[in-house]
C-alpha cells in the first residue's frame, strides 16, 4: 500500500508538498531548498505518532500530528478523511 496526498506543512507559513503513506510511516516531502533539511523529507513512523487530530486552518482541512518526542506538526491535507482512515487502519487513532 502506498497512498499519496496533496499536503502543506504549516511551519513559518504554509509550505506546499505531499504526503506518502505506506505500511511503515507517513512521509511529508517537498522540494523547497529554503526549508531546513529536517522538514524536506519528514518521516513519521506510525509507532512514534502519539495522536492525530482534525481541525481547520482558516477554511482549509488540517491535521495536527503529535509525536512521542513532544514535537507537533500541522498539515493542510486535501482528502483528509481518506488520510485519517489510513491512520485508523494502521492503529494510530481509534
Amino acid at each position: 500500500m502506498k497512498k499519496y496526498f496533496i499536503a502543506s506543512l504549516c511551519k513559518n507559513g504554509i509550505i506546499g508538498g505531499g504526503i506518502t503513506a505506506d505500511y511503515e510511516s507517513v512521509t511529508y516531502h517537498c522540494g523547497k531548498i529554503t526549508l531546513p533539511e529536517k522538514y524536506r523529507k519528514l518521516q513519521m513512523r506510525y509507532e512514534n505518532i502519539l495522536s492525530a487530530e482534525t481541525g481547520r486552518l482558516f477554511i482549509l482541512p488540517a491535521v495536527t500530528m503529535k509525536m512521542n518526542n513532544g514535537e507537533e506538526y500541522k498539515f493542510v491535507i486535501f482528502a483528509r478523511r481518506r488520510f485519517m482512515d489510513i491512520l485508523r487502519d494502521m492503529g494510530v487513532i481509534t
